[in-house]
């Protein structure tokens, strides 16, 4: 059993002197696409995502599944909401959290590790998994919540959520600058003040 100094720890390897969080670029990028037979095309039931209720980043995609009907396309299965010494876990004991019901896996970074066995980045939240294939395809939130909206609308439960655009070309740029501000100055770099580095770190 980890103890909470080894925790934190682990944790603060992530963050700079100032106690900041610095997320790094994600590493799977791959895109679900319509007509993209060879790679990922959009499929009732095949991809799946993981997430944690703690995370920001994971809500969106949560959110925008929602809007756009995707509940009975896309699954999802929660890890628990305290980041432990190996990182994010299932743990089906606690309220809110669930099994791996894809793979059976205890830890995310399992799932990381059989998309690519030489992984030894940051396992982040949220990921979005193709059941078929068995791999990763992207664990970029604002590219996700961009694929739902966009390359599953064949999929939406009504004709009204597939209409649904979250990302209209109009305001696109707009969008892009708000939410680059977000990342960096809201979410990505929040300290708490008058804690000191090692009691606090923020970790999404």
């Amino acid at each position: 059993m980890s103890t909470a100094a080894e925790s934190t720890s682990n944790i603060l390897k992530w963050a700079n002197e100032k106690g900041e969080f610095i997320r790094k670029s994600s590493t799977f990028r791959n895109w679900v696409k319509k007509g993209d037979t060879d790679g990922f095309p959009p499929e009732t039931d095949r991809y799946h995502l993981y997430v944690s209720y703690a995370c920001p980043w994971a809500h969106r995609t949560l959110i925008v599944r929602k809007l756009k009907g995707l509940e009975a396309v896309v699954s999802f299965d929660v890890v628990d909401y305290l980041m432990g010494e190996k990182g994010w876990a299932f743990t089906p004991s606690k309220p809110g959290c669930t099994r791996d019901t894809v793979n059976g896996f205890s830890f995310l970074r399992e799932v990381y590790s059989l998309s690519d066995s030489n992984f030894e980045g940051r396992v982040t939240v949220p990921v979005l998994f193709d059941k078929k294939k068995k791999v990763i395809v992207n664990n970029e939130s604002s590219e996700i919540i961009r694929m739902f909206n966009s390359e599953f609308n064949e999929c939406s439960s009504t004709s009204e959520q597939a209409a649904l655009d979250l990302y209209p070309t109009e305001l696109r740029k707009e969008i892009d600058s708000l939410n680059e501000w977000i990342y960096t100055y809201v979410l990505s770099t929040s300290t708490t003040p008058k804690l000191k580095k090692k009691m606090y770190v923020w970790t999404p």
